[in-house]
């Protein structure tokens, strides 16, 4: 549950707006900053651990520079205001750290199984089935004569296919929905839908791990394939990955 980056997300508009946060004093307020880079680090994400076990206040002090006696004032003050929770253990823990992870790991989960077949091998029957494209290359086997004469459908939505698998693979590397819904919009905004899959394709192909940052790079210089060409892709990777 230890977090494998060395960054952490911090919105400056919800710190100045936690009304929690408000009512303590500034150095209430440093001391919880030190305790989220710590909380970073721990070995359960979000939890106020060191070296794996519950601090005491002199233990803490010596970790952000303050008399023990400090330390136990703030945060008394900081418990006082409601600014952290305690799970069973008695450790201190961030309820917004602890709630993101949980938001992020379950869209890895979902991410890893959507992209590869042998996991959602019944998933995918079901989905087709209904006649829904499932996101993460779920565009095999789907061109648009054989979805028509199985489904007396259209070929497949494209925006969808977009959406859900771009959305599985930014929470996957810690983006929040609503963050990553406007990012997909954004590479949507004056290109083809089919540009935007072959962006996706290619970065769940080669592993990228920084989407936000790649996918961009990759859309200014491409044209986007054919959606025959989009399909063969799609299934040769799948078979590929199979």
């Amino acid at each position: 549950m230890k977090s494998a980056t060395p960054w952490m997300k911090f919105y400056p508009q919800d710190w100045r707006a936690d009304e929690k946060l408000r009512l303590c004093s500034l150095a209430a307020r440093g001391l919880w900053i030190e305790m989220l880079a710590i909380m970073h680090r721990s070995e359960r994400y979000g939890q106020l651990l060191i070296s794996g076990r519950v601090p005491t206040d002199a233990q803490l002090a010596v970790q952000v520079g303050a008399s023990p006696e400090q330390v136990s004032s703030l945060l008394l003050e900081l418990d006082g205001a409601g600014v952290f929770s305690r799970a069973a253990s008695g450790a201190i823990y961030s309820r917004r750290m602890t709630r993101d992870y949980k938001k992020a790991e379950i869209a890895r989960k979902n991410g890893k199984t959507g992209g590869n077949p042998r996991l959602c091998k019944q998933k995918e029957k079901l989905a087709l089935d209904k006649g829904e494209v499932k996101p993460s290359l779920k565009l095999r086997s789907q061109k648009p004569d054989s979805v028509s004469k199985e489904t007396g459908g259209d070929p497949p939505d494209l925006a969808k296919i977009i959406f859900d698998t771009g959305l599985a693979m930014l929470m996957a590397q810690g983006e929040t929905e609503k963050n990553a819904r406007s990012f997909l919009g954004a590479q949507r905004k004056g290109r083809d839908d089919r540009l935007v899959v072959d962006g996706l394709i290619e970065a769940q192909r080669t592993n990228v791990s920084r989407l936000v940052e790649w996918l961009p790079r990759y859309l200014q210089n491409q044209q986007p394939s054919t959606l025959d060409s989009l399909l063969e892709q799609s299934d040769r990777f799948a078979r590929k990955a199979a």
